[in-house]
Order: structure tokens, then sequence, then C-alpha cells
């Protein structure tokens, strides 16, 4: 029960943005066209955090001590602030730097609750990253491939949305853009709650595959 409540902990913010995604999609009267204006720039965002998270990951993989550790993560974090802001500075909205405050926390939420060494994060790390790459590309060519519902995202809607200078993923449409991010959230929660485990039992993987046979 306790490994279980773990996984789900662990693939819960995943699932709550896949949700905000699917809700604005199917009624984005209840956000209205600015908030779903502002949704469309998540992906923008998780694109940020997927090209930094394994650069994090060789970080926490490499052995030295903490205090040199937490100064390369800082500055490694300096450096894409400085992406976040210059949308931040684009889009004139404070949004994309919450919108990267989110992700980047739920990207490392799972790494948080079990804490291991060193290795193991860094193998977990890896993983993910691994996974969000290929649920970015299969979200990605999916949306530009296959002929999307518009569900609740009406012509009228998405209008309103431009007047404001709103633009979706292509020239598909926003609701492309959230096709696109439930599809990516819903996979990466997915990998998250099989991939999270005990502590212990990650760390008892590691050492077994360390072993000489």
């Amino acid at each position: 029960m306790l490994q279980f409540l773990q996984r789900l902990l662990a693939a819960l913010p995943e699932a709550i943005t896949a949700a905000v995604f699917l809700i604005a999609w199917v009624t984005p009267a209840r956000f209205g066209p600015n908030y779903v204006k502002d949704l469309t720039l998540v992906m923008a965002m998780e694109f940020i955090v997927i090209h930094s998270s394994i650069f994090y990951a060789v970080i926490a993989g490499v052995d030295i001590a903490r205090g040199k550790r937490i100064a390369w993560l800082a500055g490694l974090s300096c450096m894409y602030l400085v992406f976040v802001f210059g949308f931040a500075i684009g889009y004139k909205s404070t949004w994309p730097i919450f919108a990267f405050a989110w992700l980047f926390a739920s990207r490392f939420l799972h790494v948080w609750l079990s804490p291991v060494s060193n290795e193991v994060e860094a193998k977990r790390m890896v993983n993910m990253w691994a996974v969000s790459v290929v649920a970015y590309l299969f979200g990605a060519f999916t949306v530009n491939l296959v002929t999307i519902p518009n569900l609740g995202m009406t012509s009228a809607f998405e209008s309103s949305m431009m007047e404001s200078g709103g633009t979706g993923w292509n020239s598909g449409g926003a609701h492309t853009t959230l096709a696109f991010g439930l599809m990516y959230f819903c996979i990466l929660a997915l990998a998250k709650f099989a991939m999270s485990g005990p502590a212990k039992t990650l760390a008892h993987a590691s050492g077994r595959a360390q072993l000489p046979r």
C-alpha cells in the first residue's frame, strides 16, 4: 500500500497537468481565451525542462563535494532561467516563470520523494529524460499528422484567442497544443507511476547490477 501511494504521489503532478489540458480542451470557456493562450506556452517551457534535466542528471551522478554540486546546479538553473525570463519579457507575462517552476518541481518530485544514492538517482533521472524525449516527439508528430478534434475549442473561441495574440502548436489551432499537452503529460504520469519505487528496492537493484558475474 505504501509503495502504491509513493508511485501515485510521484505521478500526481503530471496527472494534474494533463487534467488541466483536458479541461481546457473540452471546456475552454471555463478558463477563458487568455488563460488557454497562456496554457499553450506550457509545452515551450516543458521543452526547456527536458533540455535541462539531462544536465541535472549528469551533475547528480558526478562524485563531487556537496557544496560544489549545489554550486553547479545553481549555475545551471540560472542559465536556464535566462531563457524563461526571455519568454516572460517577450509575452509580457509572468506566466512562463510560474509554468517553468511547476514543471521543474513536477519533474524532480519523484527524486525528492525517494532519495537514493547519487548513481541510482542519476540513472533514474536519465530514464525519465529518455521517456520525456520520446513522449515529446511522439506528441509533436501525432498532432501534426493526425486530425485532432476541436471538442470545446470552437472556431469562435480560437478566433478570440488569436485576437488577444494567442497561437497554437501549429497552424492547426490551439486545440492541437492542448491535445499535445494531454498526451505528453499522460505518458509522463504513467511512466513515473511505473518507474517510481521505494528507495531500498532501487538501491538494491542497482547493487545487484554492479556485482560481478
